[in-house]
């Protein structure tokens, strides 16, 4: 988790939450063949005293709050063991047929181990180059291999948005260390507002982009963007975090 502190990283709640979501929806289509429900935006909100939440099980609720052959978006609640509200997440997706998604990627097709028993998340992601200037900070990510990718999605490899949002977070909490002129300053991710705009393949190197944004009440508010080599933004996020001061 690097600096962020709570009882889970707020990019895994968004993972977690966002699968279910993707569950959700496929309940709800009545068409029962492959489908691909792919995380077009969301926002995150800590809704619970995240600093207080005890450690886990957690337990995740979600609900479709809107559903056509095209589109959907689900609403979805992390709930701690005594079933407090702990975040809440709101997730639009796009839906897409398998046949149109072997269409439309089929560039992007590859065979490799894809032994889905390894889960290649447990451990975050390197980041490279990491760069401070002016209240703003710039960093590498990836290139990754295919199996750094296993499982999202099978034979097409790519990085998921949560892996993707988390390795920006983590450059803004590197630069919140920064702006507190800390050795690192513990915080905790009060809301996250992500847009995916492409997918970042296995082989494609991303670069981020992390700006301090001021201020709202006693939080730090970042706009990160994540993009390629020639510019193709793959996501941007507004997130806001809250420095956790305890010693």
């Amino acid at each position: 988790m690097g600096d962020e502190v709570g009882p889970i990283a707020a990019a895994e709640v968004g993972r977690h939450l966002a699968v279910l979501g993707a569950c959700s929806l496929a309940r709800s289509n009545p068409v029962k063949k492959k489908h691909y429900y792919i995380a077009s935006s969301a926002v995150l909100r800590e809704v619970g005293n995240g600093r207080n939440a005890v450690n886990g099980p957690f337990t995740g609720v979600a609900r479709t709050l809107h559903f056509n052959k095209r589109d959907g978006s689900v609403s979805a609640v992390l709930l701690t063991k005594d079933k407090v509200p702990l975040y809440e997440l709101e997730t639009r997706y796009r839906i897409m047929s398998d046949q149109l998604f072997e269409k439309l990627f089929k560039a992007k097709k590859l065979d490799f181990d894809q032994n889905l028993t390894d889960n290649p998340y447990t451990t975050a992601l390197p980041l490279h180059d990491v760069h401070y200037a002016n209240h703003s900070m710039t960093a590498r990510l990836g290139p990754l291999k295919p199996e750094e990718c296993k499982g999202h999605f099978i034979s097409y490899p790519c990085i998921p948005v949560a892996i993707l949002m988390h390795a920006l977070s983590r450059t803004a909490g590197k630069l919140l260390s920064e702006i507190a002129d800390a050795d690192g300053a513990p915080y905790r991710v009060v809301s996250a507002d992500v847009q995916a705009d492409n997918f970042a393949f296995a082989g494609e190197p991303v670069f981020m982009d992390v700006n301090y944004s001021g201020r709202k009440d006693d939080d730090y508010v970042f706009f990160c963007t994540a993009k390629s080599a020639d510019d193709k933004q793959f996501g941007a996020m507004t997130l806001r975090l809250s420095r956790d001061t305890r010693s």
